[in-house]
């Protein structure tokens, strides 16, 4: 099916835009200032702002939920708040532990409704070489690394760590448990001196990653932004209710503001905060090449 967004307010990093999309077989096609040329159905979206759908962290979906469960924290902790992409974070104590835990997370999330990343989180101690490559084996792009003190991040041989990582380099994301400033200080000195990627914070639970988060993992450019090839998925938010001008730059408060309607892949999920659940329409995505996007220092 063939048709029109029409006179779309999208949220950028610059402010807003009205523009219009032609959807064709649930992908962007083109955008246009305008497409007032085309005969196609329009669907009038000018008293909407639209986002793209957000990418959102988890670490509280596990193999030991009940399916109740695992259906209350997708529906109330991610869906509602426009979530069409789970990175789902599974906590390993060590290394002999992490292909029957990636696979009891997968076989979990066979159910999901929304698209689905899989990370894994583990103690800095535990980090190792041979970590990294079964990692790499299993196609995970992301690792947190749970730390509390500057000498565990001192002590650690970081250039092996970053030559485990060659030709995949799988992000690092911190977590720490002590005195946050001063550990993530410590922690950006060190990414920074052995050039690996990373992130300079751990993000916030159920709220949606940053566009340069979304870089650095290599999640976007396949989500993230409404573009000519993306997928359809998106956010409506009733710009009445937000009290925004469209040619004001605009800060969307996440927190206080659910979209009124959500698409994840050209189907709605989420109509008025009556969320349609369907197992197992989500898919789990992998990433290439992560990292795609990292800064110039940090690359191989």
């Amino acid at each position: 099916m063939t048709y029109i967004i029409d006179r779309a307010n999208i949220l950028t990093n610059n402010g807003v835009e009205q523009t219009s999309l032609l959807i064709k077989n649930n992908q962007v096609e083109f955008i246009r200032p305008a497409l007032d040329n085309f005969k196609y159905m329009k669907m009038n979206m000018s008293r909407y702002l639209l986002t793209p759908g957000y990418v959102m962290p988890d670490f509280s979906l596990n193999s030991s939920l009940h399916f109740t469960q695992f259906k209350e924290i997708m529906i109330h902790k991610l869906m509602k708040k426009g979530c069409t992409a789970v990175l789902t974070v599974v906590s390993i104590q060590y290394e002999k532990e992490l292909d029957s835990a990636v696979k009891k997370q997968r076989q979990l999330m066979i159910n999901s409704p929304i698209d689905f990343y899989i990370g894994v989180k583990i103690h800095l101690e535990k980090l190792t070489p041979s970590f990294i490559r079964s990692c790499k084996k299993l196609r995970i792009p992301v690792i947190f690394i749970e730390f509390n003190n500057e000498y565990e991040l001192e002590k650690k041989p970081w250039s092996w760590i970053r030559d485990a990582m060659f030709s995949y380099p799988i992000t690092l994301i911190p977590y720490p448990t002590g005195d946050h400033s001063k550990l993530l200080d410590k922690w950006k000195n060190i990414i920074k001196k052995h050039k690996m990627s990373s992130l300079n914070e751990c993000p916030k639970e159920h709220a949606p990653l940053e566009k340069e988060m979304l870089m650095t993992i290599g999640i976007y450019p396949k989500k993230g932004e409404i573009r000519a090839g993306s997928e359809v998925d998106y956010n409506m938010y009733d710009l009445s209710k937000l009290s925004l001008q469209v040619d004001e730059k605009t800060f969307l408060h996440y927190d206080s503001h659910n979209p009124v309607f959500t698409v994840h892949k050209g189907r709605l999920i989420n109509v008025n905060s009556r969320i349609i659940f369907k197992p197992g329409y989500g898919e789990e995505c992998f990433i290439t090449i992560p990292s795609r996007f990292i800064i110039q220092h940090t690359s191989f």
